[in-house]
């Protein structure tokens, strides 16, 4: 019979993987900074790619240098996502039943996958909409020179925020499977949650004009519809399980 594990036990379990997770983002950021100046062109590229009369610019002497470092650390934590969800991934499932550990396994692979969808979505599709339009919105009257600090934390949070929207078929279904929330619940909620959405495409969306709004929007309706799908489908199996 195994020992049983206490508390303090788990805390330096925590303790491992936390000091383990943030040596893979080190080694990860390490790597990425000897790239800086390709990964500030791929940065950069959804405004570059389209000619605009944008200027970037560093308004301090270390304002480029601390960019190029915020930037390796962003790419490191974003590389190092698998690395860190195995870790988290081991210090959870012990404590697991079979059931749990098995929606938990989906959950964890599909959310990667997911945010990466959710970010490239934004990098390629909303995020060159959104920058001509905010890089045209004078008309040439007023000079568009953008620091490069600010540019670098508007496409991240950006991006940042389509990958963890994307999460949202994720984590119906891990609510559904758990029996927190059903298809028919949500089916009945979607009208609310239409308004819903376009109020938050309007908050997020990096310009008034109605075309990166619903460049935002569309996707998120569909992502609820298929997020009512993936519910039923939990549902059913959850219920044949138990039957």
């Amino acid at each position: 019979m195994a020992p049983e594990t206490t508390f303090w036990d788990h805390i330096t379990e925590l303790r491992s993987r936390l000091i383990r997770i943030m040596i893979g983002v080190g080694i990860a950021a390490s790597v990425c900074y000897g790239y800086w100046e390709r990964l500030w062109a791929a940065l950069a590229y959804p405004l570059t790619k389209q000619h605009l009369k944008v200027i970037f610019i560093a308004t301090s002497p270390m304002e480029t240098f601390m960019t190029s470092i915020k930037m390796s650390l962003i790419s490191g934590v974003i590389i190092s996502i698998p690395w860190t969800m195995w870790h988290v991934w081991r210090f959870l499932a012990p404590g697991l039943f079979q059931k749990e550990r098995k929606v938990f396994a989906i959950a964890f692979g599909s959310s990667v996958i997911m945010f990466g969808v959710g970010a490239a979505f934004a990098y390629f599709a909303v995020l060159p909409a959104g920058l001509a339009f905010l890089a045209t919105y004078t008309n040439g009257a007023i000079a568009q020179n953008w620091r490069q600090d600010e540019f670098m934390g508007f496409m991240s949070q950006f991006m940042l925020a389509f990958g963890l929207i994307f999460e949202l078929p994720v984590v119906s279904f891990v609510l559904a499977s758990m029996g927190l929330i059903t298809a028919k619940g949500m089916w009945g909620f979607f009208r609310y949650a239409i308004v819903l959405i376009f109020v938050v495409a309007a908050f997020l969306t990096p310009g008034p004009d109605p075309v990166s709004q619903c460049l935002m929007a569309v996707p998120l309706c569909l992502l609820y519809l298929i997020s009512i799908g993936i519910t039923a489908m939990a549902q059913k199996k959850a219920e044949q399980e138990t039957a």
